[in-house]
């Protein structure tokens, strides 16, 4: 689903989240976020962090409430750092 479907004409917001795994769990972690709701992509990274995430959500309220209630609390996820995307090109 993109971003126009998901918000309509709404702006929203588009997020990437970083996520630190535990050793041998990343796979595992990603196949769990892959099936939650909000979800646009994810994918395995190499570097200090395991997964990146990046999520629509229509506001930063849903986002913070994603992030804590949901993202964080799946097993072998041990830290996240998320970051909103200021700008969105338009294409052209």
């Amino acid at each position: 689903m993109n971003r126009k479907e998901m918000l309509g004409d709404e702006e929203g917001i588009l997020a990437y989240t970083l996520a630190k795994v535990s050793p041998n769990e990343s796979v595992a972690v990603i196949k769990r976020i892959e099936k939650l709701p909000l979800i646009s992509e994810v994918t395995l990274v190499y570097g200090e962090y395991d997964v990146l995430v990046k999520t629509q959500t229509r506001n930063v309220a849903e986002l913070n409430g994603f992030i804590y209630n949901v993202l964080r609390r799946i097993p072998h996820i041990t830290m996240t750092t998320t970051m909103i995307v200021a700008n969105i090109p338009k294409k052209k």
